[in-house]
């Protein structure tokens, strides 16, 4: 049994880097084109899967405020800038459990995508294995997202 759950973490650390990346590029092109503009329409639900992968980012986040808050109780707030970036990425990551119901959620999810794969890479040899599966459901909402978005327009000159 802990053969099969070494070997996991294994494939899970070897994946860090390149499903870190894919999740930056993706979270980027996502946040930019699904940010609101004039007359867009706003984005339909993802379902189960949208919002478990959102109430993940969500714990992930009141997890790292808990952990900053006990830092800065404690006095001990010596912060490199590494751990700053590591903070700032994990707080972020649940921005669109904050604007859920409004017009931002796409562009929210994006910079969401963005923020846990920065937190998987900076994490990476310790912790940033756990934060692979998040970061693959989070793509994957974007990618739904984007194919909507993307299609709407053609639809729209077609007609």
């Amino acid at each position: 049994m802990e053969e099969g759950a070494v070997k996991l973490a294994q494939f899970l650390a070897v994946l860090d880097l390149p499903v870190g990346i894919l999740g930056i590029a993706v979270g980027l092109f996502a946040a930019l084109r699904l940010s609101p503009r004039g007359g867009s329409p706003d984005l339909s639900s993802g379902g189960l899967l949208e919002r478990i992968a959102v109430g993940l980012c969500g714990g992930v986040a009141v997890l790292g405020l808990i952990g900053t808050m006990e830092t800065l109780l404690a006095r001990r707030p010596d912060f490199p800038p590494l751990a700053v970036t590591f903070v700032v990425a994990v707080i972020l990551s649940g921005l669109p459990a904050v604007v859920w119901r409004s017009r931002w959620r796409g562009a929210a999810e994006g910079v969401a995508t963005m923020a846990i794969a920065t937190a998987a890479i900076l994490s990476g040899f310790s912790i940033g294995f756990l934060f692979v599966p998040l970061v693959v459901l989070m793509v994957w909402v974007c990618v739904l997202h984007l194919r909507v978005a993307l299609r709407s327009p053609l639809k729209r000159d077609l007609a």
